[in-house]
C-alpha cells in the first residue's frame, strides 16, 4: 500500500492541526499569538505536503472520476478553511458564521480526502 505510506505524514500533521486548532478555540480570544501562527503554519505546511504528494502517485494509475472530485472539494475546502480562519482572527469577536464554517469545512476535508483516497486504494487493488 504505497499510498498509506504516501499519506501519513499529511494525516498525522492534519490531526496535529485539529490539536491545535481546539486548543487554540480554548484558549478563547485574542488568540495566543504562538498558537494561531503555530496553528497558520501547521495548515499551510499540512497543505503543501499534501499536494506534493498526490502529484507524486504514479502517473499511470488511473484514479476513479469520484475521487478526483472528492480531492477538488477538499482543495476548495482548504481556501474556505484559510479564509474563515483569516475572518476568525481579524475582527474582535468571532462571527458565529464563520466559526461554524470553519468547524463543518474541517470534516467536509477530512471525509473527502479519506473517501478519495479509499477509492484510490481500490482501484489500485484491482490493478494486482
Amino acid at each position: 500500500m504505497n499510498i498509506l505510506k504516501i499519506m501519513l505524514l499529511p494525516s498525522a500533521l492534519f490531526l496535529v492541526l485539529v490539536g491545535f486548532g481546539l486548543w487554540l478555540g480554548k484558549t478563547g480570544k485574542p488568540y495566543n499569538n504562538l498558537l494561531f501562527n503555530m496553528h497558520k503554519l501547521i495548515a499551510l505546511a499540512a497543505a503543501i505536503l499534501t499536494g506534493i504528494r498526490i502529484f507524486d502517485l504514479d502517473p499511470f494509475s488511473t484514479f476513479p472520476n469520484l475521487a478526483i472530485l472528492l480531492i477538488g472539494l477538499a482543495f476548495v475546502g482548504v481556501l474556505g478553511m484559510f479564509a474563515t480562519g483569516t475572518l476568525m482572527s481579524i475582527k474582535d469577536e468571532a462571527t458565529e458564521t464563520a466559526l461554524v464554517l470553519h468547524r463543518i469545512i474541517t470534516g467536509v476535508i477530512f471525509l473527502s480526502f479519506m473517501f478519495a483516497i479509499y477509492l484510490i486504494i481500490n482501484e489500485q487493488l484491482k490493478t494486482l
